[in-house]
């Protein structure tokens, strides 16, 4: 079952919203860059878990997450099943133990680890999409085959969709950057790239 919405952009191409469960990463730079539209442009509902929540209030979000709360836009996922619980620990394990994870404190990892375990254990959520920027828990995410998007994937099809330039991705990356998000010059090169090869 997909819970699709369309979306008809400024070009008259047709968007077909899909929903997604996301992890605190990419909604930070959506945040963080102003691109909350694009949220809406490519999402009909996403999926945070309580801890996420906290981890955004954390990080001085609070008043953009809770706007989108309450538009209805995001669902808090207040509390795990037993079995969700259990998988997250094992997977937030797993992300810790990988070479490119930047904590080896597993329980650091518990707010991507329980993204992850919810998509991965297919609930009555019907997400098609998790979202996921940091690179060992997309790593530890495509091992159990799930459909994975960051925050630079998102803009690159907003590029495709020609919802936005070259010249703003750059720019939206940037801002990130300079806000404290880890995008490597190397990530964005091959962003620019990428968007020059539709050309």
């Amino acid at each position: 079952m997909m819970n699709y919405k369309q979306y008809m952009s400024d070009n008259n191409i047709v968007i077909d919203r899909i929903v997604a469960i996301s992890n605190t990463g990419p909604l930070i730079s959506v945040f963080q860059s102003g691109r909350i539209d694009l949220l809406k442009i490519y999402f009909s509902l996403i999926y945070i878990t309580a801890s996420e929540l906290n981890e955004l209030e954390k990080h001085v979000w609070s008043k953009e997450i809770h706007t989108l709360i309450d538009e209805k836009l995001i669902i808090v996922i207040e509390h795990l099943t037993k079995l969700e619980k259990e998988s997250s620990i094992q997977i937030a394990k797993k992300i810790a133990k990988h070479s490119a994870s930047g904590s080896t404190d597993w329980r650091e990892h518990l707010p991507e680890a329980e993204a992850i375990a919810l998509m991965a254990q297919m609930s009555d959520l019907w997400a098609d999409v998790i979202l996921l920027d940091e690179r060992s828990a997309r790593e530890v995410a495509n091992e159990l085959n799930l459909s994975v998007i960051g925050f630079p994937g998102l803009l690159l099809r907003a590029g495709f969709d020609r919802i936005l330039t070259r010249n703003e991705i750059l720019q939206i990356l940037r801002i990130c950057q300079q806000c404290g998000t880890h995008y490597s010059n190397h990530l964005i090169e091959t962003i620019v790239k990428l968007m020059e090869s539709e050309k």
